[in-house]
């Protein structure tokens, strides 16, 4: 059985453009689905109150690509796009996107580096993607100095983003700036025209994006400028049936250099919204921005929303009376942490989606017209999802739980690492397993939600029964005692699987009990609200926080390290 989006939902707004740059279409005007000024705010350094237009941010990108194309000697009717790989590996910035822009209007492909990579991390993946040029921060200046150093990069070709945020310990660095390349772009002559006529957006490569690594391996997904504006057109068309032309001023904490924060970045911009750009998420800075721009929107993933949850004091510290919605992702949003967060703001409408790095990035996404509890919502237009049983048939049914395979126009091409076969990733109709065990339910208007069960490795099975980490999780998480947790199986002798809790303690809550008391309540806790397979007896551990990877997924894998190291 193949699953759609709903009926009143079932095609995008306008069509997927054949041959266009996903940056020259994100700052088309003029396509009726919005009717914003081009001299409106766009984008919004929180730190500054710097702010770019659609005008100027068209400008700058112009000026961007004239200065490296000087530089680099590129343009973009020339040369193998993979030839034309620049790495991107800084903190947010307003300048962020319209630097990837930049680079494609030169015909070359974005990696996304994200900032807590590595020198070694980011060495293997410049490498990978055959990196001719960098653009970093000073923060993050030497460990990108080092990776590129080792593959032979030209020094000269380490470009510098200048953040807002202050310095410990200034350090004068010499790299030109974007700033720089803007200044001395005007006054190039203009560049040939862009020969669009073969272009095909299903093919040219607009970025390398690595994935989460939560199972220890990075992988780099090829996402194509048709994927994006795919992605875009989904989203805004799902949007639609609430918001109408409707725009907002939403707050953009995501890292960029994540696929949910660079679509986010995408999706507002063509909107016509403007986005209140943080380079890094500090929770009070981040607040008080909302209150100072009265944030309509905010996009979000469950752990802060967990910490929103559970320090109620920052609602009377900040005035966030302006939020309408909240959309999550990158997680499951526990339902115990939704209730919790719906207690606390009412008008809040919590819109839970689903999507991967692979699938740049929205496969589904709750809107306010069509609501199911626990749910990640309704699939996007174009999108279709499948369930496989245990022996890899096909489930005809609603209500039945089996891994999760999509098709999209936004799901990428494939993955740019030579052992990975695209038959282990693909099905030989080209869809893409996602890893997940899922089930679709029908709410009372008779839509089809997803409901994500959790990731098919993580799954433990105790006695024969199948024991999802995250039902756990979501109930550790309610504890009054507990800032956050995660639930990874070990081997048992009678029952072939436990179990075992690693969990963060509180630091307002029940501090004046020792570990061994606590563990028992937590315990006991546990044992009253869910059966037996799920109990964790002993099985729990204290540690001073879960280890994640930078969109917020647990890295389990680094748990079980941990249990094999201490068992050694």
């Amino acid at each position: 059985m193949v699953f759609t989006s709903p009926s009143w939902c079932q095609d995008i707004l306008m069509p997927i453009p054949n041959n266009e740059l996903v940056g020259e279409f994100v700052m088309r005007r003029g396509h009726g689905l919005n009717d914003v000024s081009e001299d409106s705010p766009s984008s919004v350094c929180a730190y500054t109150g710097k702010s770019y237009s659609i005008r100027d941010i068209r400008h700058n990108v112009k000026s961007l690509s004239k200065s490296l194309s000087q530089i680099l000697g590129w343009d973009f009717n020339h040369g193998n796009p993979e030839d034309k790989v620049v790495a991107v590996c800084s903190l947010n910035s307003i300048d962020y996107v319209p630097l990837t822009w930049a680079i494609h209007r030169l015909g070359g492909i974005c990696l996304l580096l994200h900032p807590t990579s590595s020198a070694s991390e980011l060495e293997t993946l410049m490498r990978k993607a055959n990196c001719k040029a960098v653009f970093t921060c000073k923060p993050l200046m030497a460990q990108c100095q080092a990776a590129f150093t080792a593959i032979n990069g030209d020094p000269s070709n380490i470009f510098l983003v200048e953040l807002p945020l202050p310095e410990e310990q200034p350090v004068k660095i010499s790299n030109t700036t974007i700033s720089q390349l803007i200044a001395d772009g005007e006054g190039l002559p203009d560049l040939q025209p862009l020969d669009l006529q073969d272009f095909d957006s299903k093919e040219r490569l607009a970025y390398f994006c690595p994935t989460s690594g939560t199972s220890g391996f990075l992988k780099i997904a090829k996402v194509s400028h048709a994927n994006v504006m795919a992605n875009i057109l989904q989203c805004t068309t799902m949007d639609s049936y609430t918001t109408a032309s409707q725009t907002d001023v939403t707050l953009g904490i995501l890292p960029l250099s994540h696929a949910y924060g660079l679509l986010v970045q995408h999706f507002v911009t063509f909107r016509g919204d403007c986005i209140i750009l943080h380079p890094k998420f500090d929770m009070q800075i981040a607040l008080k921005s909302v209150q100072q721009y009265r944030i309509v929107r905010l996009y979000l993933v469950p752990t802060i929303i967990g910490a929103l949850a559970t320090n109620p004091i920052l609602f009377k510290l900040f005035d966030l009376s302006s939020v309408k919605r909240v959309i999550t992702g990158s997680a499951s949003l526990p339902e115990q942490v939704s209730k919790a967060i719906n207690q606390l703001c009412p008008e809040w409408e919590i819109n839970p989606g689903y999507g991967l790095t692979e699938s740049f990035v929205c496969m589904s996404w709750t809107s306010p017209n069509s609501q199911y509890p626990g749910s990640t919502g309704c699939l996007l237009p174009l999108v279709e999802a499948r369930l496989l049983d245990a022996d890899g048939s096909d489930i005809t049914a609603h209500g039945q739980a089996g891994d999760l395979l999509v098709r999209s126009p936004s799901v990428m091409k494939e993955y740019l690492d030579d052992d990975l076969k695209r038959d282990v990733t693909f099905d030989s109709d080209g869809w893409l397993r996602t890893g997940d065990v899922a089930t679709f339910k029908q709410n009372p208007k008779g839509d089809s939600h997803l409901f994500i069960v959790d990731r098919k490795k993580d799954i433990m099975k105790v006695k024969g029964i199948q024991v999802p980490p995250v039902e756990i999780e979501g109930h550790l998480v309610a504890h009054p005692a507990v800032d956050d947790a995660a639930v990874v199986a070990i081997s048992d002798e009678d029952a072939g699987e436990r179990p075992f809790a690693f969990v963060v303690r509180s630091q307002k809550v029940m501090t004046d009990i020792d570990e061994k008391s606590l563990k028992k309540d937590i315990s006991g806790y546990i044992q009253s609200t869910l059966s037996e397979p799920y109990w964790l007896r002993q099985n729990i551990r204290f540690i001073d926080a879960i280890p994640k990877s930078h969109n917020g997924k647990a890295l389990k894998f680094k748990l079980k390290q941990q249990l094999v190291t201490s068992s050694a």
